[in-house]
């Protein structure tokens, strides 16, 4: 009842430890995201727009979260849900 549990290895934390795998991912999700904004007839946020603009100027200034001061409406935000489900 209240022992420990066995550890075990280490456990990748996903695509943050392999710097080619999250390029790869920001990359899909940038595609993705602007084909969504396209298909549902929405501007994309500026806030994400910019995020990846800086990354495709420096990949080494990867958007790890966006801080949204706009209302995206319900179109926005299932551009931005479809776009970060397709890039895993």
């Amino acid at each position: 009842m209240g022992g420990k549990k066995a550890g075990g290895a280490k456990k990748s934390s996903g695509p943050a430890d392999d710097p080619e795998a999250l390029q790869k991912m920001v990359n899909e999700f940038s595609k993705a995201y602007k084909k969504r904004c396209t298909e549902m007839e929405i501007k994309p946020s500026a806030i994400i727009r910019n995020a990846l603009a800086e990354f495709a100027d420096d990949e080494d200034k990867v958007p790890k979260k966006f801080h949204f001061w706009e209302e995206l409406g319900w179109p926005g935000v299932k551009a931005l849900i479809e776009a970060l489900k397709q890039a895993k």
